[in-house]
């Protein structure tokens, strides 16, 4: 075999690799079992700190809707284990039910509390990681969390005319709390935040000198901020 004829079989057979290699497999669609792999997550979270800012409301009231500001701060022992203390500071306006009790028609002023603050702290367990596409053109990451708190909310009668001073008329609860909660990690260590969160307390009564419980369902949104590594 002369020269020409190899130079011209391996010139042939390096085109035809060529090829081959551009042309795409189709490897048809997989099954659930045939995945193996899975990608790791992006956005790490253990050994981190994390704080921020959310703005809150608590609507569900019947007496009263309460606008509220909570600040956070919290570190993240491992991906899916977090503890976190929320400083909460707010203000419960009468609403319309209240207003039509207390009016002249009825003149029946309900016994109610405003919210002011709360201090809770407590742990939050994370087991869900996921990405979600947004119309297939950005992917963005995400987790769920379950918050489990305990701390003391400070409350205030609603009615001016039972006690005269500001003091009498506080109301200092030992509170406890559980929800549900959604980070969207954004970028340069920024995280969108959503919180539901069902606050239950042992309030004193100033009007009738009891003690009862009350629920404080609050939803939260705002931004956090995560620190290095420890």
């Amino acid at each position: 075999m002369n020269i020409k004829k190899i130079l011209g079989i391996t010139l042939a057979s390096l085109t035809s690799l060529s090829v081959a290699a551009q042309d795409p497999i189709d490897i048809g669609t997989l099954r659930n079992e045939e995945i193996q792999v899975v990608q790791r997550r992006l956005y790490e979270k253990a050994d981190m700190t994390e704080m921020g800012i959310q703005l809150g409301m608590l609507p569900f009231d019947p007496y009263t809707v309460a606008p509220k500001v909570q600040l956070t701060y919290g570190h993240h022992d491992s991906e899916s284990r977090a503890w976190e203390i929320q400083m909460g500071i707010g203000y419960g306006f009468r609403n319309q039910a209240y207003r039509t009790l207390d009016s002249p028609a009825y003149g029946k002023v309900p016994e109610a509390t405003r919210y002011l603050m709360s201090i809770t702290g407590g742990y939050q367990f994370s087991p869900i990681y996921g990405k979600v596409s947004l119309n297939g053109e950005r992917v963005f990451h995400h987790d769920i969390y379950f918050p489990v708190v305990a701390g003391v909310t400070i409350e205030q009668t609603v009615d001016e005319h039972i006690n005269s001073s500001f003091s009498e008329r506080l109301a200092i609860a030992p509170t406890i709390g559980a929800g549900i909660g959604a980070r969207v990690f954004l970028h340069d260590n920024r995280v969108l935040r959503l919180e539901v969160r069902d606050d239950v307390m042992l309030q004193y009564r100033a009007g009738s000198g009891t003690w009862a419980l009350k629920q404080n369902l609050g939803v939260h949104v705002g931004l956090t901020v995560f620190g290095g590594n420890q």
